[in-house]
């Protein structure tokens, strides 16, 4: 199986455990390094990589267009998704309750469930939070480079695509995902214009290559 190429998607190595019986040495293309159920068992990284997860044309267009100069950007930072106070398949996400036990209603800062001016938002944020979700990866980073949103990611599982090519420090920062906290916030309030500037510019550099 050596000359073979196998692609899984969210979690799909846990849909074909006999993959540990007939291609154990194949490369396998995931979207995250870590399966539930699974672990660092399921990736070997002499041969496997992680690329990013699919954003639709259609989102890609939307965030795009609502992509705001930094100078015209008037939130410090938002995330809006799947919570525990929204989803049973999240009761036990600390990270996400966190941040809404945390953030909400804090200045400059949009927190919450599903909204129908999220792309808005997004382009109107200098950070979007990128907390894990029901496994250490999550779409909304990659949605974050197509709004322009400098991505905090919040998941300390999370193995980002590509992080032996591309300046991740220059374009993100990664926080301890257990220190979801008023020090989170003042660092990203305390962050100068010109640092601001300089990272959406890595970020919107990054976003197609």
């Amino acid at each position: 199986g050596h000359d073979h190429v196998f692609i899984f998607s969210d979690q799909g190595m846990n849909f074909f455990p006999e993959w540990r019986d007939y291609i154990p040495n194949s490369l396998f293309i995931v979207t995250e390094a870590l399966t539930p159920k699974c672990g660092p068992s399921c990736f070997n990284p002499w041969k496997d990589f992680v690329v990013p997860g699919h954003t639709d044309y259609f989102r890609y267009r939307r965030m795009a267009q609502f992509n705001l100069p930094t100078e015209q950007r008037t939130l410090l930072f938002n995330f809006h998704g799947r919570h525990p106070g929204l989803n049973d398949l999240y009761k036990k996400n600390f990270v996400r309750g966190n941040i809404m036990r945390v953030f909400d209603g804090l200045e400059g800062v949009s927190v919450g469930g599903f909204t129908d001016d999220y792309f808005e938002r997004m382009g109107a944020s200098h950070f979007c939070l990128v907390p894990m979700g029901t496994s250490s990866w999550t779409n909304h980073l990659y949605e974050a480079f197509f709004a322009g949103c400098i991505p905090v990611i919040l998941s300390d599982g999370f193995q980002v695509p590509f992080e032996n090519t591309l300046d991740w420090p220059s374009f993100s920062i990664k926080w301890p995902m257990t220190d979801v906290s008023m020090d989170l916030y003042n660092f990203l309030k305390s962050t100068p214009l010109y640092l601001l500037r300089q990272m959406k510019a890595a970020v919107d550099a990054n976003a197609r290559w």
